[in-house]
């Protein structure tokens, strides 16, 4: 998708193609915004299996799975197996995890890094064997190389007050730690040489400082006037199907860490509260925020919201409206793709059957997972008391109609995260086979570039007022289009060229008949920005007046 994700497949494709890894470029400018971890990797993917789609997401999708086993890991150190497991679970099932891993961006590469020096440092703290030391503080390289400070101060955040409150600080003093600074050092080290041969001493300010820290000072010039409370918005949607469980896990570290007078239990930890938290504040002062800065921390939550669930367990009286909540969520999930089918599928018949199909499968496999829960029958009756006992005395049928909610909720709960995980497994399924691409239908850049590879030569493809930058029509085309701005510009290159192939917008389109330049159209399409869908788009009424005319043309001499 335009415009992050298409623009690092093409700077790693750049980077690819030229051989150039210590200084990255974009559209052959000078590129210095994020650090070069994921365009080495995506660059190293595309030499193995060539420039794809596949390729670019590899490096990220791995991460992600790091992640995972890494958030298992950490959480079996505190809790027991199952607590682990399905804090394992809850990331793998988020939403943020089934959007990071098909929009990729650098916060899959550094949340993988991120939980995994928490991971490896708390082992280290704990344990005191060296070889966790030199593997988190590797993670934390890894961090640093993929977006910046963010990756030491998140690892810091939930590790020092963690250990600090824990009486272990001692251990900040061991000897050892300065192998780990060394190693980050070294890793950083090429990275530095080359922000400094390309920028100077402003590159390495720009990394270390403004990029980061300066938006919170205001020296960046970013600033896009988040309100205050964005992050927390945000995850409400992103870490779906488990923020109500996170609300109750977070909710209930808080009061117990204050219960205790900030004082952590031998066995106990604080690691996944302080640091999220601690994160989330930091990143809320930010005047730049977009909804993935947040997933970082998701790891965190996970093991929170894994906590949140096995603590309803034992409260009675909670349970059963959680439980109702949570399948008033998951109902409107289903009811949700159901809208998104009509909006962007119409009558398509072969994507209806599948949403019927896989939702049904879904809850079905649930049921038949381990647990309470054996028949439909069972499923009838969470939300309903059996129809016959309408009939009995409004005083008898009120009465047993809510012992028997109460009941079937109970009985609900049981297979609550199975069907949570299930119907979210489905959801996104569909997201990937049939809705993602109907909607990047809309950013024709990618099918445009596939022809312009396939069909213009070097230097005969141009990009004239179109409403993109063209990271995508570059990537897709594996060769960066000459930018015009005018029709004089484009007739003087067409004299060069003789015959050039053309990502016009409409009012180039028009300008090129005002002038009777011969061309050819070979595609007509409809263009959006696809990563910021709005309700008119989504709308098919109302769809075509956000969007804008695009061409490719062939124009001759």
């Amino acid at each position: 998708m335009e415009i992050d994700a298409a623009q690092y497949a093409e700077i790693s494709w750049e980077m690819h193609s030229t051989h150039n890894f210590l200084q990255p470029h974009c559209l052959t400018h000078n590129y210095l915004d994020k650090p070069p971890l994921l365009f080495w990797l995506s660059a190293f993917s595309f030499s193995v299996f060539g420039v794809n789609n596949f390729a670019y997401k590899l490096p990220a999708f791995l991460f992600a799975l790091l992640a995972v086993f890494s958030v298992y890991r950490l959480a079996k150190i505190y809790y027991n197996e199952k607590t682990a497991r399905m804090a394992a679970l809850m990331l793998a099932g988020s939403q943020a995890m089934f959007l990071i891993t098909n929009d990729v961006r650098t916060d899959t590469i550094l949340m993988g890094a991120v939980i995994f020096s928490i991971w490896q440092l708390s082992a280290f703290f704990e344990k005191s064997k060296t070889h966790n030391l030199l593997l988190g503080s590797i993670g934390i390289g890894l961090a640093l190389l993929t977006k910046g400070p963010i990756g030491l101060v998140a690892t810091g955040a939930a590790l020092a007050p963690h250990f600090i409150l824990k009486g272990m600080w001692k251990r900040f003093l061991d000897a050892r730690l300065m192998v780990g600074a060394i190693l980050i050092a070294v890793l950083l080290t090429p990275m530095c040489i080359g922000l400094y041969q390309q920028f100077g001493i402003t590159g390495l300010k720009f990394y270390f400082w403004t990029q980061s820290f300066g938006r919170i000072t205001g020296e960046s010039e970013w600033n896009n006037h988040p309100d205050t409370f964005f992050l927390l918005h945000t995850t409400a949607w992103a870490f779906l199907p488990w923020s109500l469980f996170l609300v109750l896990g977070w909710g209930n570290a808080i009061f117990s860490l204050i219960r205790n007078k900030f004082k952590v239990e031998q066995d106990g930890e604080i690691i996944s509260v302080i640091g999220f938290t601690l994160v989330l504040i930091m990143l809320s002062l930010s005047k730049y925020q977009l909804p993935h800065y947040i997933f970082v921390v998701y790891p965190l939550a996970a093991i929170m919201a894994a906590n949140g669930f096995m603590q309803l367990a034992s409260w009675p009286k909670a349970r059963p409206w959680v439980t109702a909540l949570q399948l008033i969520v998951l109902a409107s999930v289903v009811i949700g793709s159901c809208l998104i089918q009509y909006s962007l599928m119409g009558t398509d018949i072969i994507s209806a059957i599948c949403l019927i199909a896989v939702f049904s499968m879904a809850i079905w496999a649930a049921i038949k997972a381990d647990g309470g829960i054996k028949t439909f029958d069972n499923v009838i009756s969470y939300v309903s008391y059996r129809f016959r006992r309408f009939y009995q005395s409004i005083s008898d049928s009120k009465s047993n109609s809510q012992l028997a909610i109460v009941f079937g909720l109970d009985m609900a709960y049981k297979k609550l995260f199975f069907i949570s995980v299930a119907i979210f497994i489905a959801l996104n399924f569909l997201l990937s086979v049939f809705y993602y691409p109907a909607i990047l239908k809309y950013q024709p850049e990618n099918d445009m570039g596939r022809y312009v590879k396939n069909h213009a030569g070097n230097s005969n493809f141009v990009f004239y007022d179109a409403p993109l930058p063209g990271f995508a029509v570059a990537f897709y085309a594996q060769q960066i289009p000459a930018y015009i701005g005018d029709v004089s510009e484009f007739k003087k290159m067409l004299n060069e060229k003789k015959d050039l192939l053309v990502y016009a917008s409409d009012k180039a389109k028009r300008q090129l008949d005002e002038e009777h330049i011969n061309y050819q159209v070979i595609e007509e399409r409809e263009s959006y920005t696809v990563s910021l869908l709005s309700f008119s788009f989504i709308n098919p009424s109302t769809r075509a007046s956000v969007c804008s005319k695009v061409y490719l043309l062939d124009a001759k001499l």
